[in-house]
């Protein structure tokens, strides 16, 4: 399979070493001026001048005496007072004078004859109820009476330590003040209850004997996840937090956002699973660009690798041993031409002019060569000498 020149090309004066001219069994159609060939059947170089028999279009380029003849015979002119006759079938040049009657002064003498030098070359570009009480119970240190609301008259007398008052059918009912030996209306239990001047103390109230309904006995935090300060005690404060240092043992879920302030020193896991389709890296930053970001993988003993964002080249790169760090290539790909462009430029947009450019043909993708001039950082300019029709070449751009 050939490859595809569609440009002139120019080895800039060094040696086509080892090179060998195309072979047919017949000359080929459609030449142009100073095409060649080699002819297996003849065994015989030609080229071609264009020009007609007998002196073309085809020339052998062998070293016959035809040939040889030819090329003198086409070369070869008379000067001032030569005649020069050539005849193709004998291959025979004739020098003439133009005037027979010589002198020995103009021509010799008879024993000098005159000597002709001829030079013969040729070259080739997403209800309820409540009942209400009908009775009444009383109860006092004589015992306890019980009062039918519906049909007994209530009277109200106060006794020590208990005084009554009636005042617009309102009935006041109060104490006394309570001291060591009278303690009131009340009686109070001296394990739990200090009376003085009227002025009960709780001594203590057995919760867990002493009261209805739950009660937390202590609060106690999870090690490493939970503090609590006091865990226990009455009329105090207790203080939930965080610790210091936090370990959460089982799965944590975080309904709002997590923001970190310190630093993620180390994940144990062997896989981190992301549910968003991007990561950004250095969102607090502002203002022009002037930090680079990637990402890095810790290797041991071995030296780290990383994606790294250039910065200052404005590129993405990546390092195979921590030092030294390559662009990353990215990919340009279209189809070109037209049918009246010769010169065919190809915007790709990728910030450099250190690019490889290949061309192919469309259809055969056999490669094509052309010029390529990187016109600039996001231009390249294609060169052809005949314009190529629409789409039948493919342009790929790497850099």
């Amino acid at each position: 399979m050939a490859r595809l020149f569609v440009t002139d090309i120019n080895l800039n004066k060094n040696e086509l070493q080892n090179a060998r001219i195309q072979g047919l069994a017949s000359a080929p159609s459609s030449p142009v001026t100073g095409q060649i060939y080699y002819d297996t059947s003849t065994n015989t170089m030609y080229y071609y001048n264009n020009l007609a028999s007998p002196n073309g279009p085809w020339v052998a380029m062998n070293a016959s005496q035809e040939v040889i003849q030819d090329t003198i015979g086409a070369s070869v002119e008379g000067g001032v007072g030569l005649t020069r006759t050539y005849v193709d079938s004998t291959g025979i040049t004739t020098i003439d004078l133009d005037n027979t009657a010589v002198t020995a002064g103009s021509y010799g003498s008879q024993t000098q004859i005159p000597t002709f030098t001829v030079d013969a070359q040729g070259r080739l570009t997403a209800a309820s109820t409540v009942t209400v009480a009908t009775t009444l119970s009383i109860s006092g240190d004589t015992g306890t009476d019980t009062v039918n609301l519906l049909s007994d008259t209530l009277a109200f007398v106060g006794t020590d330590p208990i005084d009554t008052t009636i005042t617009n059918n309102t009935v006041t009912i109060s104490a006394k003040d309570a001291t060591t030996t009278t303690k009131g209306v009340a009686s109070f239990a001296t394990a739990d209850f200090t009376v003085s001047s009227g002025a009960i103390s709780i001594k203590n109230v057995n919760l867990g004997t002493q009261t209805t309904g739950d009660y937390v006995a202590n609060i106690q935090g999870t090690a490493n996840e939970v503090t609590v300060s006091p865990t226990t005690g009455e009329g105090t404060t207790v203080t939930i937090g965080l610790p210091d240092d936090v370990t959460v043992t089982n799965n944590l879920t975080v309904g709002g956002n997590l923001n970190v302030t310190g630093t993620i020193n180390s994940v144990n896991t062997t896989q981190v699973n992301i549910v968003d389709n991007k990561i950004n890296l250095n969102t607090d930053f502002t203002g022009s660009p002037t930090a680079d970001a990637g990402i890095r993988v810790e290797r041991g003993t071995g030296a780290d690798v990383e994606v790294l964002w250039n910065e200052t080249d404005d590129r993405w790169t990546l390092t195979n041993n921590g030092t030294n760090y390559h662009a990353i290539t990215r990919k340009y790909s279209t189809t070109i031409g037209n049918g009246s462009l010769t010169q065919v430029p190809v915007t790709h947009n990728l910030g450099a002019r250190d690019v490889t450019v290949q061309v192919y043909d469309s259809s055969t993708f056999d490669t094509v060569e052309c010029d390529v001039v990187r016109t600039s950082t996001s231009v390249v300019t294609l060169g052809f000498t005949v314009a190529p029709a629409a789409g039948a070449y493919t342009v790929v751009i790497v850099g």
